[in-house]
């Protein structure tokens, strides 16, 4: 391709490369296919990019530096004017700027009074998108406004000239806006035309249409787009200049790279509007991040910011910072990005030689170029989670050479495991020490330990993990059959529940919950004992249609007593069932339990017997005994929520009766508040509560109550409390 680099003036001043000869340019016009200007458009980001734009020309001229706005791409065609064969130039991409240039050169010429002769060139730049954007910028070159007014639009729009209709001119609009700002950056700058037009200090390559092989079919979908201003374009040439601190060849490799490498390997995630501007910005922003989090400095969010705070001479890491952005680039280069995800990583399931995310989206790459830094609500479209697991497979990436295909696999499980289970660690203040730990991993295969009072991924997760090591080192042979049980949905890579030393258990998990419905598998827990887990004032089980109350279960935390009773009531259950299980053989246990005349009343007895007790929402129940973690009484709240006794909570034995079909119609419970609400018979004034050891009927327009006592043994029951309660109930009725 033949470029060239020209100011605004030397445009139409310079021999330009056409076809196979030289011709001298004679006029630029924007085609009425072309977009409005839209950097003076009204709103925060246009009005954000339109000040860092100016800033960086007048940063450069203030500095006496040359300023390369990048390319400029355009068709030149031949047309015949008074007679004479004209070069007409009709700019693909670079309008905004060639039209700020118009402006800004407008300004200098008309603040320092220079002649019309030497800013002539003006008069051959024009608008074709409406006649009143043409007719305005022919006008706004012949007029001189005053300059001591602080807006210069006020006396643009007091001139006879300028016609009340061109209010509905987006283009003229723009420009309006565009010269105020000129006003408000430069006004005070001495000499600014010297420095555009005789110092030549703000340039740009031009490179024509036909040298890049574009078709007008090509040119006509690009341009009638009317694609929303965004950022990239003054990002770029910003972020080249920033490197050209550094080194010439440095800035040169980048801005090919920008060009040419980074878009071909991004262009297949581009989005609707065919270009990858969005893409390329996010990614930049993820990496720039990880540099902040390695570096302890909050990440920032402005991306002009960002390329100033941490890619500029003024930081003394800004050389190894640009290398590595390079290299987190260029890593992705060169390759199927879809079919690396597929050959590593699974959806939601386990499948041989790879790993589960459990998600339907496996690319990570492409997920980060879609919603990195986005929201919804106060949640990360893409979480920081994704951000340690995708950052791993860039340092594999980066070191293919020293780390085989089969390491990655193992090392990127590892984190994989603990990222899922490190929820309550992976935060923004602790991301140095979760990324040095993930970079350990991936690259010596070592989980390092936390130095005292530094916190990284989840200690107990990651010693599960070092035990891993040890016992698929004595058993590698089996290493498919943990990676099974690590990838069930309920487990997500913590196997504790289950146990290194449970090695036959393994398959009959998957077994079990892959085949029986939750309600089933509850109830069988519970004839093999109390497997509840204690969390504050409240205690979980698991629950009928919900997998996170299984999931919370299965993880064990500190925040939990209770763990090891789970276990060992699971594996219990586990070394007694084989490849026939199923929904009928998990029933014949519950039933032979509840048939069994040496079965005491307790609460566990009732739970199983009676379907209603077991539809807390999240599995939640809440015993008022429940400091006497020893013997739970029969005062049991059943939880609509999963950490609030405020809501809706109901007595199990009063929703029970309250839900028995020949009671339908006969019976109200409202939601319970923390003391809990009596069940009420409709159409008096009879209320029924439950007690630990008694039902009680109030009068409550007599105010007389009547007890009925449960017979018990040692705090046991020795009759079914639900049916001495549907007795009682049928008595009032």
């Amino acid at each position: 391709m033949r470029t060239k680099q020209f100011t605004f003036k030397s445009l139409f001043l310079e021999a330009i490369p056409y076809d196979d000869s030289e011709i001298m340019l004679s006029k630029i016009e924007i085609p009425i296919i072309q977009r409005d200007y839209a950097q003076g458009r009204v709103n925060t980001e246009t009005a954000r990019i339109r000040s860092r734009f100016l800033e960086a020309i007048y940063s450069a001229l203030a500095s006496g530096k040359r300023i390369t706005l990048d390319f400029v791409y355009g068709d030149i065609s031949k047309k015949q004017e008074n007679k004479k064969d004209v070069y007409v130039l009709t700019p693909l991409d670079g309008q905004q700027r060639l039209t700020t240039l118009f402006l800004l050169h407008w300004y200098a010429a008309k603040k320092e009074c220079i002649s019309e002769q030497d800013h002539e060139f003006l008069e051959r730049f024009t608008y074709t998108t409406r006649y009143s954007s043409r007719d305005f910028c022919r006008e706004l070159v012949k007029f001189s406004p005053d300059f001591s007014n602080s807006k210069l639009s006020l006396s643009i729009l007091d001139q006879a000239w300028y016609q009340y209709e061109w209010k509905n001119d987006s283009t003229i609009l723009s420009m309006l806006v565009m010269i105020d700002s000129i006003h408000e950056k430069f006004k005070g700058f001495d000499n600014l035309w010297d420095s555009l037009v005789v110092k030549e200090n703000v340039m740009f390559y031009f490179l024509p249409i036909s040298d890049m092989g574009l078709t007008d079919e090509l040119y006509i979908k690009m341009n009638s787009r009317g694609k929303p201003l965004t950022p990239f374009e003054h990002f770029k040439a910003e972020f080249v200049e920033i490197i050209k601190q550094h080194s010439e060849e440095l800035a040169k490799e980048i801005s090919h790279k920008f060009d040419i490498e980074w878009t071909d390997m991004l262009f297949p995630f581009r989005c609707e509007n065919s270009i990858v501007d969005d893409e390329f910005m996010r990614y930049f922003q993820y990496i720039s991040d990880i540099l902040s989090y390695k570096m302890s400095t909050d990440p920032i969010s402005d991306e002009f910011e960002v390329a100033e705070s941490l890619y500029s001479s003024s930081d003394k890491s800004a050389r190894s910072n640009i290398e590595y952005l390079v290299k987190s680039f260029d890593c992705w280069c060169g390759f199927d990005i879809e079919n690396f995800f597929s050959s590593f990583f699974s959806a939601k399931k386990y499948e041989y030689g790879k790993v589960t995310l459990y998600q339907d989206a496996l690319n990570l790459f492409r997920e980060c170029c879609d919603s990195y830094g986005e929201y919804i609500g106060k949640n990360r479209k893409f979480p920081l989670g994704q951000s340690l697991i995708l950052y791993s497979i860039v340092t594999y990436l980066q070191n293919t050479e020293t780390i085989s295909a089969e390491d990655f696999k193992q090392r990127v499980r590892v984190i994989r495991n603990l990222v899922v289970n490190s929820s309550d660690e992976i935060r923004e203040d602790r991301m140095k020490q979760l990324l040095s730990e993930a970079e350990s991993i991936m690259i010596t295969g070592k989980i390092l330990a936390s130095e005292q009072g530094v916190l990284g991924f989840n200690a107990m997760q990651k010693d599960e993990e070092r035990d891993k090591v040890v016992w698929l080192s004595s058993n590698p042979n089996l290493k498919e059959v943990l990676y099974r049980l690590e990838d069930h949905v309920l487990l997500k890579g913590c196997i504790s529940v289950v146990g290194l030393d449970n090695i036959d258990n393994f398959r009959k998990f998957e077994m079990l919950f892959d085949s029986c419905p939750f309600d089933v598998i509850h109830r069988v827990l519970l004839s093999f004992g109390d497997y509840s887990q204690f969390v504050s004032w409240r205690y979980q089980m698991g629950a009928s249609t919900n997998p996170s109350a299984w999931e919370g279960l299965f993880h064990p935390s500190r925040l939990r007593q209770g763990f090891e009773k789970t276990k060992s009531v699971l594996n219990n259950l586990l070394s007694l069932i084989d490849e026939s299980v199923s929904s009928e053989t998990l029933e014949q246990i519950v039933s032979r339990y509840l048939d069994d005349p040496g079965t005491p009343f307790d609460w566990r007895y009732y739970f199983i017997k009676y379907g209603h007790m077991r539809n807390a929402n999240y599995g939640m129940y809440f015993w008022r005994n429940h400091k006497e973690t020893q013997n739970k009484s029969y005062e049991i709240l059943m939880m609509n929520t999963e950490k609030s006794i405020s809501g809706k909570n109901w007595n199990v034995f009063l929703y029970t009766l309250y839900h028995l079909p020949e009671f339908a119609g006969k019976l109200t419970l409202l939601d319970y508040a923390y003391q809990g609400e009596r069940l009420r018979i409709n159409n008096s004034s009879i209320r029924i509560d439950c007690f630990n050891d008694k039902f009680v009927v109030t009068n409550i327009e007599t105010d007389e109550s009547e007890d009925y006592q449960v017979e018990q043994l040692n705090g046991i029951d020795l009759e079914d409390r639900v049916e001495k309660g549907r007795q009682i109930v049928e008595k009032y009725i």
